[in-house]
């Protein structure tokens, strides 16, 4: 997971119909009378016809307006997928006003009392990259950390990990607030994403770690104990490094 975390987002881009597609405002039209089946067949068009270079900017409104309120499950998955790769800046380079609008949108769902809504949207927040989009976000990421279900928390800690790479002004204490969470953390896979997040952004907090409980390691989850074999191999070649991992 190491590997996955650290790589970049990758698209494939789909090749559309050959006949003419529908029109921007066909496709508002049935984002606005549309039953929920036909808004999600509409929004998939809409994200192909993105990928492949024709994004439709003037719909974002619309989808707002016709498709957000709906609590349709798999339209809120496919409006992630939306959110990813829509139009979000003007011609001049500034976020687009609407996006007040999604940023709050996000900000709900991240506050959602169904625990899976919450961690969808973590996974999500991860391929999102704007600074102005994540900043309004951080105070209720920070607080999925604290969340009572281990699928909240280990989504929140890879959300914390890439906003502090993307970002590091926006979460600059993300280290120490990791270090923290993983010594409370009792859930195995939470500790290993924590563990992993300090192997990659604070290596000397996480040798630290590791030295400390050096004792507990073969009683560890197995993820958790390939992640420090990962974490010795790597700090072992960097000059200076821990002497007591060579051990």
């Amino acid at each position: 997971m190491a590997s996955t975390i650290s790589e970049q987002t990758c698209y494939t881009v789909v090749r559309e119909d050959t006949s003419e597609g529908p029109t921007s405002q066909e496709l508002r039209n049935s984002l606005q009378k549309g039953t929920d089946e036909a808004k999600l067949e509409t929004l998939r068009t809409i994200i192909v016809s993105t990928l492949n270079g024709n994004p439709h900017p003037t719909l974002l409104m619309p989808i707002i307006q016709y498709v957000l309120p709906s609590k349709s499950k798999q339209l809120k998955k496919m409006l992630h997928f939306y959110w990813e790769i829509c139009p979000k800046h003007d011609e001049n380079g500034k976020l687009k006003q609407e996006m007040i609008l999604v940023c709050n949108a996000i900000r709900n769902d991240l506050q959602h009392p169904n625990e899976y809504i919450r961690g969808a949207t973590l996974r999500s927040l991860q391929k999102l990259t704007d600074a102005e989009l994540l900043e309004p976000l951080v105070p209720t990421l920070r607080a999925c950390l604290e969340h009572r279900h281990s699928y909240v928390r280990k989504n929140a800690v890879f959300a914390v990990y890439t906003t502090y790479r993307q970002h590091e002004n926006l979460i600059p204490d993300a280290p120490e607030l990791i270090e923290t969470f993983l010594t409370a953390e009792s859930d195995s896979t939470c500790k290993r994403n924590a563990f992993v997040f300090l192997s990659q952004c604070a290596t000397e907090r996480a040798v630290e770690w590791l030295i400390k409980n050096a004792d507990s390691i073969e009683n560890m989850d197995e993820l958790l104990q390939m992640a420090a074999i990962e974490l010795i191999r790597k700090d072992c070649a960097r000059p200076g490094a821990d002497a007591s991992l060579r051990r």
